[in-house]
């Protein structure tokens, strides 16, 4: 096997404070970069939300149905990361593994397959707004949204989607740090130029906020693939290899159920904003501004569940089980510390962060109400959110992926939608009856992930 693959310094990594150290190495540029990237969409929130409740409703929930599709097929790419960081571990301590050449061109292949059903899903979302209700002045505008969007689909998905996956694997996570908050910037001021018509451009209004995040799209893959570029050892793995189908197989045995699984969560998220628009703009409006925050909140959790899953399956491949099992209990009190921050925040200062939100225009005080319903029901869920998240990070560094699959769809379907829409339109909850239901689905994903981590890490690793 090709040297591909880069080696972790530490003085004494596998101690609890070599554990954490490395984790929050790791978890760090990622937290950033990922903020860097919801900072983008808070600032297209706010900026719609000065042109009014309506706009920032429509704008709001169709970039929530197109970056949710598009992370949905998205997290296909994702055993592409299982791979690579189990090969480094097992380069390092002497074992055989895929080379990294052939992971990289096999999982980008996938990416380019993927586009295609992706974009066919995306492009027919008048059809889809229409079929479930949504209103007239949703469909039409919120249609045009996304078609401007779709121009920049296929370097999310096949630049920054692939090099996400690859560079934290890789131990080139820092990398993110040169591009993302950059595209932050970028995206913030492109937007309230083309909305307001600033620096002598078009006042384009809510499709301004769509022409902007394209055109950010397109710089931000340009920059990440050139600065890899300059990094011999990226450099190296990206250099073209023969597709082998075995590493294909290999990733979709991965990649498949994981994004079933990802599928389940995401689409509980979407389907709900979709059924709070049946409610009203008052709902929507409330369930974007309390779903920004909470996703916002969540993407350390997801840094340091992403970070778990690296040194889980480093840990794997170098035969080190007990590392394995002291990395994911690592991420776990990390997490928990964190969303133990974050609760209290929502639950108790919920009023502070809406003035955030409609800084030229209060809103009206039905909107106001829900916002501040909504904020503390997210401050509720946000520990087990963030549980559920490190857990299944790390069992997908453990390469199981088809049974935290079942449990994520039988979840996520049955309490989350089932139950969530009994509850707000058969028991006329409203809104907030939707996000009870998002909240109990969670608690139970996080259970029953917690319980299948204990049982898989008690099973002894083949190592060759």
């Amino acid at each position: 096997m090709s040297s591909t693959f880069s080696s972790t310094s530490s003085s004494d990594p596998t101690s609890p404070r070599g554990h954490a150290l490395t984790l929050v190495r790791i978890a760090l540029p990622l937290a950033l970069s990922q903020l860097s990237e919801m900072a983008m969409g808070v600032t297209d929130t706010v900026l719609l939300g000065g042109l009014g409740v309506t706009e920032l409703a429509i704008g709001g929930l169709s970039s929530t149905f197109f970056f949710t599709t598009m992370v949905t097929f998205q997290a296909i790419l994702g055993g592409a990361g299982v791979l690579l960081s189990h090969g480094r571990g097992a380069q390092e301590y002497g074992h055989t593994s895929h080379d990294g050449r052939s992971v990289m061109s096999a999982t980008l292949m996938l990416a380019i397959a993927v586009f295609i059903p992706c974009a066919l899903l995306l492009a027919f979302s008048k059809t889809i707004f229409g079929a479930i209700g949504e209103p007239a002045e949703v469909v039409t505008h919120g249609s045009r949204f996304i078609d401007i969007l779709l121009l920049s689909l296929l370097p999310d998905l096949a630049v920054i989607g692939v090099l996400r996956v690859a560079l934290p694997a890789l131990g080139a996570e820092t990398l993110l740090l040169w591009i993302m908050p950059a595209m932050a910037i970028c995206n913030g001021l492109t937007n309230a130029a083309l909305i307001h018509g600033w620096a002598g451009l078009p006042a384009m209004g809510l499709y301004g906020s769509a022409t902007a995040t394209t055109l950010t799209g397109w710089v931000v893959s340009f920059g990440l693939f050139g600065l890899c570029l300059t990094h011999e050892r990226i450099r190296t793995v990206l250099k073209p290899a023969p597709v082998q189908w075995a590493v294909v197989k290999e990733l979709l045995k991965l990649g498949g159920p994981m994004m079933m699984g990802a599928a389940a969560e995401i689409l509980m998220f979407q389907i709900t904003s979709l059924r709070a628009g049946e409610l009203g703009t008052h709902s929507l409006a409330a369930h974007q501004v309390a779903l920004n925050v909470s996703s916002l909140l969540f993407m350390v959790c997801l840094a340091i569940g992403q970070a778990t899953n690296v040194r889980v399956a480093y840990w794997r491949g170098a035969g080190r089980m007990e590392q394995s099992r002291r990395a994911a209990m690592t991420g776990t009190s990390i997490v928990l510390m964190w969303s133990l921050a974050t609760s209290s925040l929502l639950l108790i200062w919920p009023e502070k962060i809406l003035p955030l939100y409609f800084s030229n225009r209060a809103p009206d005080p039905e909107t106001t109400a829900l916002v501040v319903i909504l904020l503390r029901t997210a401050g509720l869920y946000q520990i087990v959110d963030g549980l559920q998240c490190v857990f299944s990070g790390a069992l997908r560094g453990c390469g199981d992926a088809i049974t935290p699959m079942l449990i994520a769809v039988a979840s996520y379907g049955l309490i989350g939608l089932v139950f969530g829409g009994w509850l707000a339109f058969h028991q006329h909850v409203g809104v907030e009856g939707l996000w009870i239901g998002m909240a109990l689905a969670l608690a139970v994903t996080s259970v029953a992930f917690g319980i299948r981590l204990v049982r898989v890490m008690r099973r002894p690793v083949a190592i060759s």
